[in-house]
């Protein structure tokens, strides 16, 4: 039998602190995912990519399990090392704090949604890590009529 779908939570990050552990294209997209919705971005990897975005503080460096402290909301690993995603993880789940990690679904506590926003409306696309082919299909058809639709409450 397959599985049920998520619960879709919304949750208020808006000046809350997030450490995203990666510096490449992933760590890039969900750092900028997460600025949208008002996060705080504290990063650390040993580089970064040319188009990760201006955050709270980069530090260039390999990560080590006192980066992860108490007053982080979330945590995402999103390195491209496979032992670095799961210390990040057994890290943030010692430390009681939500941490997704990009390449292993089954170490996450939350999903990484596709993010379809015009200002305070929103709607997410999430296929519980299964195929991400299948969450940017559904996210760019969305993204097509999105502001039409937005627009078109507005206006009553």
């Amino acid at each position: 039998m397959p599985r049920p779908p998520f619960f879709p939570m919304m949750i208020d990050i808006a000046g809350q602190k997030v450490l995203v552990v990666g510096g490449g294209h992933i760590a890039s997209r969900r750092a900028v995912t997460l600025m949208k919705c008002g996060a705080e971005i504290h990063a650390v990897s040993p580089a970064f990519c040319e188009e990760f975005p201006e955050v709270s503080e980069r530090i260039t460096r390999c990560f080590v399990p006192d980066d992860v402290t108490g007053d982080f909301a979330l945590v995402i690993a999103a390195t491209n090392d496979r032992h670095t995603n799961s210390l990040v993880h057994i890290t943030a789940k010692t430390k009681h704090i939500p941490v997704n990690v990009a390449d292993c679904p089954g170490e996450c506590d939350f999903f990484f949604p596709s993010l379809i926003a015009s200002g305070s409306a929103a709607v997410s696309v999430c296929s519980a890590g299964t195929s991400s082919r299948l969450t940017r299909r559904l996210s760019d058809r969305l993204r097509k009529v999105w502001a039409s639709w937005v627009s078109e409450d507005n206006e009553n």
